[in-house]
């Protein structure tokens, strides 16, 4: 099973707010536990939870992104944002890699998505 907490706001952007948010960060947290249905076990949920919520804050600081949706399936959990200015994302994704204080090892990716194509999936139900 997959488990979405999807930013429903974000289908109701027009065409001004998404063309400022140009970029889409996807951020992928490797797991080590599931239940049955798919869901990270509470222990774990507790030790990653602080640097998700953290990062959520250090990304969205100053406008800089909005966030998409929080994925998990097959124990990993995706954080997705919608970004302005992907250098700045960039670097403060680096310095956390550089910091080495993540709970989880993690990837992540920034792509160009001015026509918010790769958030559609997420969004077009909302419409």
């Amino acid at each position: 099973k997959v488990y979405a907490a999807v930013n429903t706001t974000l289908a109701t952007f027009e065409d001004e707010p998404r063309k400022l948010y140009a970029w889409q960060l996807s951020l992928i947290l490797k797991l080590d536990t599931e239940d049955e249905q798919g869901l990270t076990l509470p222990e774990e949920a507790k030790e990653i939870e602080p640097f998700c919520q953290q990062l959520d804050v250090e990304l969205r600081a100053g406008g800089n992104a909005v966030p998409l949706a929080r994925i998990t399936w097959n124990k990993t959990r995706e954080l997705l944002f919608r970004v302005y200015n992907p250098v700045q994302a960039d670097e403060l994704i680096k310095s956390i890699i550089e910091a080495d204080t993540t709970p989880r090892p993690f990837s992540y990716t920034i792509d160009p998505d001015e026509d918010w194509k790769m958030s559609e999936v997420y969004l077009k139900s909302f419409r």
